[in-house]
């Protein structure tokens, strides 16, 4: 904006301009930051330099000669100095701006200084003119020095009325340490003043010589202010005009009035003493003001030194004509005396996704590591986050984590401020839980790019932080135990190594495995022989660990190595963890376990997780581009597909149904059913809550193919406070991550997991024993197998009657000890010899050691067949395979051999020889709706013939009313170590309250969601949990 120039004389500010006597030049002076008068003797040495280098300067530029001694002096001080061409080469220091996967939301600035720098076309007229009013009239015309401030200067000095100020812009610039035009001895400490001076005119000249000769002289001086308007120091860490405006005003250059430019032009000369901030006030309108006495003060009025130092340059600079586009009219000058100073405030730097941008800073210092650092080196980053996701993200770990952390009002007015009306019913379950922490994870699991990344709740919520709530702390990257949410690893690598099929039959029952552990199924139930598809539906523990038993830990281990799987204590984790290790107590990072997810639908590869899409420097040069994501082999694309179609069935009411009915998803376009892939994992004492699961690959490759995993716990690690309540990852996680994926892929096209086209099979198999169906076969199943492992095969892992014994009148029983290994030691067919005792007499059966349970599978009514007796009819002899049939006193048990237990809380780090120890489940309840209705009456159980609706007989005892009796958790709903389930010391906290105590309940669906859908045939209203 140009100011017209008035033809009247302005009037002298009272207490600014008046020189008439010592004090007040004592004041100027001392306000304008300069010495206060003082005698002359010691201004010799300076005059001298002065006078001799101002006759050397002033006669080089008139051509006329001068004596030997000063061409003497002249030559000593010019040697030496730098070449000024290395101006050209200039670089300032710079913040390195990062920005999402669109390149427009800027997330953060890392920089050593508060820098932006700015071309001399971004530099407005106003804010050039009270520069050069102030620090160099002559700048447009000078060449590089002032011959007549030199004399001025000299003369003062004379005069003994102190050293006068001569400095032009030039000369400030070029003995900038950062410049680099000045030896750097001249300008160190103890160097002598008076030569720094000398060589500093010296160099002045010789750079505007330069740049004059090859820009030109107006093009010259405008890239010589340039530099100096983007080096200066102007306090408070800012660097340059550019980011002073914004650390004082909030502004762009452009926005400044002429109050405020003046206001920010004085500042060099003294940032700290002239620093705003030290004299600013809060208004009665809450802003920071600077006070000020205006055109007009009252009586005693006097201004704090930056506002004298402003008005001096409004009336000294601006309106008497000194700039050279702009001049204040009297009005204009009145009214920028009379303008307020207010400052925005110090303002921190706040990032968006700030625990993202940690985590990508490791790995954008990796990719600096031989150029220079982020903080000075300007660079442009642009990371792979989905700002839409990101703000899902921390908008739903906040709905779990703060949200229920208020009640009443204050709880409403957050659900509505947060637009989580449809979510409120879950929210709700989690008040008075005390869990006050979350992490979520979302990334591409086809290119590897993080789309969202929360480490805790509200970085910046320091206001709530506690020892059980710590917004630092970057809980995607630390180590948590995962508990069930690890069986998938289990099952896909036991498929791979072709330890068992989908089909193969595994033993429910309570079994001492170790000395002092006997881990147990969240409901305290045994089921017998279940299929291994089964087993992982339901997240039972008993099975999981059998299953680790035929893989064994090592091959677990390496497919965890191979899927870029940390362990905190090194790769032979899980080797040291034993059995243990199945239900989830080695500690892994959410977001590796996360991208490994992302397995189970491509095609058994896992993607690196990346954050950095590319690099450039600030000419705009690539420095880094990410190219093709790194991917890694970690199982066949047939046993991965397996395992991803069994947690498939997790969000299908027809084939989980317990969480099919909470987890099924209707976001796609017109409100189709949308298949996703799900498992949780409940810890030791509920410390560690989690959910993992991801969505098919859409057919558009511009589409991210997601997946997700989600974490709830305390930043402590200390269990939440549940009394007598339950808590699984249903509760939590599983919410957070269905709100997401809801949200998130609202209205996209559905896609569906592709099924590999080759290397699979579909075989008919005995529905409980998983073996080629036989005359023993009750009941057969359609199942999957991976090409040569299929019941019948050369290569078949299943064998054809497994769990069948024919007695010798011709009838047929089921044998739970023929499904035992061969090489089982003694103590375990001692407990499967016990459990079927106990299961002849149907379920409910209680163990007498262990507490446990015998229980049908859900929707069935009995074990598969009768139970072998005791002495069939007519059988006098032992059985063909030599072992005694099981009579109705189970063999004594021996002493197990001592195995390792681990520390349930924290990173495992048993003696080798020892092995893990997990504890117990609380007896699990279910997700209560808005409007709960209790059964007094024992639950109904599932039948297997759901149309039309079952009319069972209650079981003998009410049953447990958790999630899914199947163990949410991992280590099974609390399991041993944050795995399995084993009953814990009495100290420790473990559920002691029998499964007969546990209330039974109808699970209705959630009002507040949209109407539950079934798929395919109907299934009972009331749900077994």
């Amino acid at each position: 904006m140009a100011y017209r120039a008035q033809p009247r004389r302005i009037r002298p500010l009272r207490g600014l301009n008046d020189t008439s006597s010592l004090a007040s030049r004592v004041a100027l002076a001392r306000a304008l930051g300069r010495p206060a008068p003082r005698g002359g003797s010691g201004m010799l040495p300076i005059v001298f330099t002065l006078f001799v280098l101002g006759l050397v300067l002033v006669f080089a530029t008139t051509g006329l000669a001068v004596g030997g001694a000063a061409v003497t002096t002249y030559n000593q001080l010019a040697e030496g100095l730098p070449d000024v061409a290395r101006f050209e080469q200039l670089r300032f220091a710079q913040p390195t701006v990062v920005y999402d996967r669109t390149g427009t939301v800027e997330l953060a600035r890392f920089q050593a200084e508060r820098r932006n720098v700015v071309t001399f076309e971004e530099i407005p007229p106003l804010v050039l003119d009270v520069t050069t009013s102030v620090e160099d009239r002559t700048f447009w015309t000078n060449q590089g020095y002032d011959p007549a401030a030199i004399a001025a200067a000299v003369a003062q000095a004379l005069q003994g009325r102190g050293e006068r100020g001569a400095s032009t812009i030039t000369q400030q610039f070029v003995r900038a340490p950062e410049v680099g035009l000045l030896p750097a001895d001249v300008l160190g400490p103890g160097a002598d003043t008076y030569v720094r001076k000398a060589k500093e005119i010296i160099q002045a000249g010789n750079l505007t010589d330069y740049v004059t000769k090859t820009f030109g002289a107006e093009e010259g001086k405008q890239r010589i202010i340039t530099a100096y308007l983007n080096q200066i120091n102007y306090g408070h860490n800012a660097y340059g005009i550019s980011a002073a405006a914004d650390v004082y005003f909030g502004k762009q250059l452009e926005e400044l009035t002429p109050a405020e430019a003046a206001l920010l032009a004085g500042l060099p000369q003294s940032p700290a003493t002239l620093d705003p901030y030290r004299f600013a006030e809060t208004d009665t309108e809450g802003r920071l003001v600077v006070p000020t006495c205006g055109s007009d003060p009252a009586e005693g009025c006097v201004d704090v030194a930056p506002i004298v130092r402003r008005d001096y340059i409004l009336s000294q600079g601006l309106a008497a004509g000194q700039g050279r586009w702009t001049q204040l009219t009297e009005a204009e000058l009145k009214a920028a005396l009379d303008e307020p100073v207010v400052l925005t405030g110090d303002k921190p730097l706040i990032y968006k996704a700030p625990h993202f941008v940690w985590a990508m800073k490791s790995q954008l210092d990796q990719v600096l590591s031989d150029r220079e650092p982020a903080e000075t080196g300007g660079y442009r980053v642009i990371t792979t986050l989905d700002m839409r996701a990101q703000q899902l993200g921390e908008r739903f770990i906040e709905a779990a984590t703060i949200v229920p952390q208020l009640s009443g009002g204050a709880f409403d007015q957050a659900i509505r401020e947060r637009d989580l009306g449809r979510d409120k019913s879950w929210i709700r379950v989690l008040q008075g839980k005390e869990v006050k922490n979350g992490a979520l994870a979302a990334l591409d699991y086809r290119t590897g790019d993080v789309l969202s990344y929360v480490g805790s709740a509200g970085y910046y919520r320091d206001d709530l932080a506690s020892p059980k709530f710590d917004p630092k702390v970057d809980v995607a990257a630390a180590y948590r135990q995962p508990g069930s949410a690890w069986k998938p690893v289990l099952y896909a690598t036991a498929f791979e190594e072709r330890a068992l099929t989908a089909g193969s039959a595994l033993l429910d029952v309570t079994t001492s495995f170790a000395r002092e552990w006997q881990p147990k199924n969240a409901d305290l139930a045994e089921r017998g022989p279940i299929r291994v598809r089964e087993a992982l539906h339901y997240s039972l523990n008993i099975p999981a660990i059998r299953a680790m038993d035929r893989v064994g830990p090592a091959a677990v281990g390496e497919a965890a190595q191979r899927a870029g799987i940390a362990f905190s204590s090194g790769p032979d984790r899980m080797e040291q963890a034993g059995l243990a290790g199945a239900i989830g107590t080695v500690e892994v990072k959410l977001l590796e376990l996360t991208a490994t997810y992302g397995a189970f639908g491509n095609g058994g590869v896992v993607t690196q997780p990346r954050m950095i899409l590319k690099v450039t420097d600030d000419a705009g040069g690539v420095v880094f581009d990410a190219g093709t994501p790194v991917t890694r082999k970690v199982w066949s694309p047939q046993a991965a597909w397996l395992v991803g179609d069994i947690l498939r069935g997790n969000t299908n009411p027809d084939e989980n149904i317990f969480w099919g009915p909470a987890f099924q998803m209707f976001n796609g376009p017109g409100g189709a059913y949308r298949p996703l892939q799900l498992k949780t994992g409940t810890t030791n004492d509920v410390k560690d809550l989690s959910a993992y699961g991801l969505a098919a690959q859409p057919d558009d490759p511009a589409k991210p193919a997601i997946t997700v995993g989600v974490w709830m716990g305390n930043s402590d690690n200390t269990p939440p406070k549940l009394g007598d309540a339950t808590l699984f990852g249903t509760d939590g996680p599983a919410r957070v991550w269905h709100a997401f994926l809801r949200e998130y892929l609202q209205g996209e096209p559905v896609a569906e997991f592709q099924r590999p086209g080759k290397g699979l099979v579909q075989s008919t198999i005995d529905a409980w024993s998983g073996g080629r169906p036989g005359e023993w076969t009750r009941e057969s199943v359609r199942e999957w197998f991976i090409l040569g492992t299929e019941p019948g095969s050369r290569n078949a892992i299943d064998e054809p009657g497994l769990l069948y014994r024919q007695a010798c009148g011709g009838e047929w029983y089921v044998d739970p000890l023929k499904a035992e290994k061969k090489n089982a030691p003694e103590q375990w067919k001692a407990d499967v010899r016990d459990w079927t005792v106990r299961a002849r007499r149907g379920e409910g059966i209680r163990s007498t050691p262990y507490g446990t349970l015998t229980r049908f599978f859900y929707g069935k009514n009995d074990f598969g067949g009768p139970i072998i007796p005791a002495d069939p009819v007519g059988c006098a002899s032992p059985t063909p395979s030599g072992e005694p049939l099981p009579s109705g006193d189970p063999t004594p048990r021996p002493d197990p051999t001592r195995t390792p237990r681990p520390d349930p809380t924290r990173t495992p780090r048993p003696d080798p020889t020892r092995t893990p120890r997990p504890d117990p489940t609380r007896t699990p309840r279910p997700d209560p709706t808005d409007d709960p209705r209790p059964t007094p009456e024992p639950t109904l159980r599932p039948c297997d013939r759901p149309d039309p609706p079952p009319r069972c007989n209650p079981t003998p005892e009410p049953t447990p009313e958790p999630e899914p009796s199947p163990t949410d958790g991992g280590g099974g709903g609390g399991g041993g170590g944050g795995g399995g389930d084993p009953s814990p010391p009495p100290d420790e906290g473990g559920s002691t309250a029998s499964p007969t105590a546990a209330l039974a309940a109808v699970i209705l669906p959630d009002p507040s969601e949209s109407r539950v859908r079934r798929l395919g045939r109907r299934r009972p209203a009331r749900l077994l949990l």
